[in-house]
C-alpha cells in the first residue's frame, strides 16, 4: 500500500536549503538528523495497521528524534509501537535493526537471558517491514511489541537501581555478542567514534564555560581514547541506554522492566555501550562518580571489563556528554522551538553541561584507579561468594 501525504510545511529554508540538503548529498553523520521526520497522519497510520497487519487499532504519537512513531492499541487491549523510519536512513540500516531485534528474541528464549526488549510482528504476509511512500520519500515501517514500564526519566536513579541498570546493559550486550549485519556500520554523529566531528558544533554550545569544557574534552579524546579504541574488543552494542529508553518497574523503582528503541545500534567497542549509560547517571551534587560507580560495578559483574576499557571511560563518559550538549544546542539553533523532540529533550539534557563541567575536575588518574578498584572489588566479592 503506498501512501501520498499532502504537502506540509517544511521547517526553516535556511537550515533546509543550507543544511539538510548539503549534508545528505556529502554523506556527513548528521545527515539523517538533519532530514525532515515523515510525517504520517492519524489515519493513514491506521489504515497501514489495517491492510498490513490485520489490526483494528487506534494510534497516539510517540516522540523521536528522526523517525515517526505511533503507540498502537488494538481492540482487543494489545499494544505495540509502529515505526516509520526516516527516508534518509539507508534501507540496510533499517534491515539491521530488525534482524537485531529478531536475533535478541531468539537467543533470550534460547538462553533465557533476563532482559525485555521490542519483537518485531510480522505482516499478515509474513514480511517484517514494509515500505511506505510520502512526499518526503520512501520510508520503511515495521511494527514491534510495546514494553511495559515506567521510563528510568521518571524517576530519580538510587545506587541499587544505577547497578541494576549496568547489569541490565551488560546482560544485552550479551545477546547481541554474536549478531552481525552489514547495517552496523551506520555512520551517526552519536556515535562516539566520531566525536571529535564535534568540534565543528562547539559554536552552537551555550555559555563559554560549557563550551570551553566541550573542546577541552575532545582535546583529551583525541590524545587518550581515540588511539586506543581500534585495540578494544567490539561488538553490535545498543548505544543509547539513556533514561528515556530504560524502563522501570511500576512496582520495584529498583528493578529494570526492559530496554527500547534501537535506531542507535552500531558496531563499536563494547566499553562505548557502558560509557553512554553512565553518562546520564549524573549525581545531582557530592560526588560526581557516585551512581557511575554503581553502575560500573553492575555491568561487570555480568560482563568482565578490561583495564584498557576502564582506563578510558572517564574521557569516553566526558565525550558522550558533549555529544548530547553540542547535538541539541545545534539542533535549537537550526530547528527551533517547534521540533517536539527537541522540546523534549531539553528539559532532560539541562544538566549535561554542569555534570561535564563536575566531571572535569576529576584527575585522569583517580578516575582511571577507581573504576579498576570498583573492577577488582566486584571481583573479589564474586570470588568470596564462590568459595
Amino acid at each position: 500500500m503506498n501512501l501520498i501525504l499532502w504537502p506540509f510545511q517544511a521547517y526553516s529554508a535556511v537550515f533546509r536549503a543550507r543544511e539538510s540538503v548539503k549534508l545528505i548529498q556529502e554523506n556527513d553523520p548528521l545527515a539523517v538528523i538533519a532530514e525532515e521526520a515523515p510525517r504520517f497522519s492519524d489515519a493513514e497510520a491506521i489504515a497501514v495497521l489495517k491492510e498490513r497487519y490485520g489490526f483494528d487499532a487506534t494510534v497516539g504519537t510517540l516522540v523521536s528524534e528522526r523517525d515517526q512513531n505511533f503507540r498502537v492499541r488494538t481492540a482487543s487491549g494489545e499494544q505495540y509501537v509502529l515505526k516509520i523510519a526516516n527516508a534518509a536512513e539507508a534501507s540496510a540500516v533499517t534491515d539491521f535493526q530488525v534482524q537485531a531485534l529478531l536475533h535478541i528474541a531468539a537467543v533470550v528464549a534460547r538462553e533465557k537471558i533476563p532482559i525485555d526488549s521490542p519483537a518485531v510482528i510480522l505482516t499478515v504476509d509474513g514480511e517484517s517491514q514494509i515500505k511506505l511512500n510520502s512526499t518526503t520519500g520512501q520510508h520503511v515501517a515495521r511494527v514491534v511489541t510495546f514494553v511495559k514500564g515506567i521510563p528510568m526519566a521518571e524517576r530519580v536513579a538510587s545506587p541499587q537501581l544505577a547497578r541494576n541498570m549496568g547489569a541490565y546493559l551488560a546482560h544485552l550486550g550479551v545477546a547481541l555478542r554474536d549478531f552481525s549485519h552489514p547495517g552496523s556500520q551506520q555512520s551517526l554523529l552519536w556515535d562516539l567514534q566520531q566525536a571529535l566531528n564535534l568540534r565543528g558544533l562547539v559554536k552552537y554550545v551555550n555559555g563559554d564555560d560549557v563550551a570551553q569544557a566541550v573542546t577541552d574534552t575532545l582535546d583529551e579524546f583525541e590524545s587518550h581514547a581515540a588511539p586506543a579504541l581500534g585495540s578494544l574488543r567490539a561488538q553490535v552494542i545498543h548505544s543509547d541506554f539513556n533514561p528515556d529508553n530504560v524502563l522501570i518497574d511500576a512496582e520495584d523503582p529498583d528493578r529494570v522492566a526492559g530496554v527500547i528503541d534501537f535506531g542507535d545500534m552500531l558496531y563499536a567497542p563494547l566499553v562505548v555501550d557502558v560509557a553512554i549509560g553512565a553518562s546520564y547517571l549524573r549525581a545531582p551534587d557530592g560526588d560526581p562518580l557516585r551512581l557511575i560507580a554503581e553502575f560500573i560495578a553492575g555491568y561487570h559483574s555480568v560482563q568482565p571489563l578490561e583495564h584498557a576499557e576502564t582506563d578510558i571511560l572517564r574521557e569516553l563518559i566526558q565525550a558522550r556528554l558533549c555529544t548530547s550538549i553540542a547535538i541539541l544546542d545545534w539542533r535549537a539553533a537550526m530547528r527551533g522551538a517547534d521540533d517536539p523532540y527537541l522540546e523534549k529533550q531539553v528539559e532532560g539534557e539541562a544538566s549535561a553541561g554542569n555534570f561535564l563541567c563536575r566531571m572535569r575536575e576529576i584527575p585522569r588518574d583517580s578516575a582511571r584507579q577507581l573504576f579498576r578498584q570498583i573492577c577488582a572489588s566486584v571481583d573479589e566479592s564474586s570470588h568470596d561468594r564462590k568459595g
